[in-house]
């Protein structure tokens, strides 16, 4: 099949309708008696414990705007990439009884933090923990890692963030793979300890590392279907490009792919390229694209580039682009169009605007082929 390398889309009027949001409206009260020390209500604390051969993860509902340690026997930070992930550790073995505060979305979150050699959890969903570190605890997948064999993890999307427990494991990106994460043992025997990795779609994995010379297993997909790692709900990043968390992300997809519509459409050789009504959400624009391939053989899509050009470009002059890189894109490990078959995406940026006399191109390059 004679097929266009790049398919170009282009939009002069960008026509964002936003996503309804019931209003919410808020009353102050005035005049209320404020209670004094004995009146006022005792918060709840949630019991805590740590390790210094593991990192303890914490995932809040809102991004967090405050830390306060009340001892040095605590490490504590925002997780890599994410606004509402804290990741705490101690400092050593053995610290006295201290307590930890986390402001979240508005709201206390009080800890009493004890060491533990080996604790049971390392990972809490504070939306759903209700005080219960147990009721909050975050699925774990068990690894057994060597020093004479290395260990690949594939996730579905790239990673953004891996933290380890202690150095008794080395871990870091394949070359060239942005999703693959290889794993070693940095000797023979380490204590237990864990791993964390966040993915760019805002996905929290963990797992347990004990040391084996021989494992059996030594790659695990992590995209899997049925996998208990690819389908759990819980853990759910809030990631620093974007002010709507992940399962929100998709949410929003999903409904600018329902409202059908085109903004702008464009055919070549028998592939079409559509743009459906944009949304729009909390400072996000939602672009859905829809690909569809009409003709006998496959079509292997490269990459899909957006930017803003000068409507018209005078002769010997140079041509002004910008392009925009997206911060989420949905269904985005979709890269093949079957025969008769369509592609339905959706490119999440944050809101720009476009100028008079500009207008936004978007084009679709195929795998192994140049632009044309």
């Amino acid at each position: 099949m004679k097929t266009t390398s790049c398919l170009a889309l282009a939009l002069g009027l960008l026509s964002a309708r936003p996503y309804s949001v019931a209003a919410q409206n808020t009353t102050l009260a005035q005049n209320r008696k404020l209670p004094n020390a004995t009146e006022a209500s005792k918060m709840s604390t949630m019991a805590l414990y740590v390790s210094d051969q593991k990192t303890t993860h914490l995932v809040f509902p809102q991004p967090v705007t405050y830390v306060d340690l009340g001892s040095t026997g605590l490490i504590a930070a925002k997780a890599t990439g994410s606004e509402n992930i804290v990741r705490v550790k101690a400092a050593a073995a053995g610290f006295g009884e201290t307590n930890m505060t986390v402001l979240s979305g508005g709201k206390l979150y009080s800890f009493v933090v004890n060491y533990q050699h080996n604790p049971r959890v390392t990972g809490i969903d504070l939306g759903t923990a209700n005080g219960n570190a147990e009721a909050g605890k975050l699925p774990t997948t068990p690894l057994f890692v060597s020093d004479q064999k290395t260990t690949h993890l594939v996730f579905p999307y790239p990673v953004t963030y891996v933290d380890l427990g202690n150095s008794g494991v080395i871990a870091a990106k394949a070359a060239s793979a942005e999703n693959i994460v290889r794993l070693k043992a940095a000797g023979p025997r380490f204590p237990e300890t864990n791993i964390t990795v966040l993915t760019s779609n805002g996905k929290l994995y963990m797992f347990t590392a004990n040391y084996q010379p021989d494992p059996k297993v030594l790659s695990l997909d992590l995209g899997a279907p049925g996998s208990a790692a690819a389908t759990s709900e819980s853990g759910e990043a809030i990631l620093s490009n974007s002010p709507i968390g992940q399962g929100n992300l998709d949410a929003y997809s999903k409904q600018a792919l329902a409202r059908g519509g085109s903004a702008a459409s464009e055919s070549a050789n028998q592939l079409t390229v559509k743009c459906g009504s944009v949304g729009y959400k909390q400072e996000t624009l939602f672009f859905p694209l829809h690909v569809g391939n009409k003709s006998n053989v496959t079509y292997d899509v490269d990459f899909v580039k957006f930017y803003i050009q000068d409507k018209k470009v005078a002769k010997r002059t140079a041509e002004q682009a910008i392009e925009i890189a997206p911060i989420y894109v949905y269904n985005g490990s979709q890269k093949k169009i079957d025969v008769k078959g369509k592609l339905e995406q959706v490119y999440v940026f944050k809101k720009f605007t476009i100028p008079d006399q500009k207008q936004l191109i978007i084009e679709v390059y195929e795998k192994g082929e140049g632009a044309t």
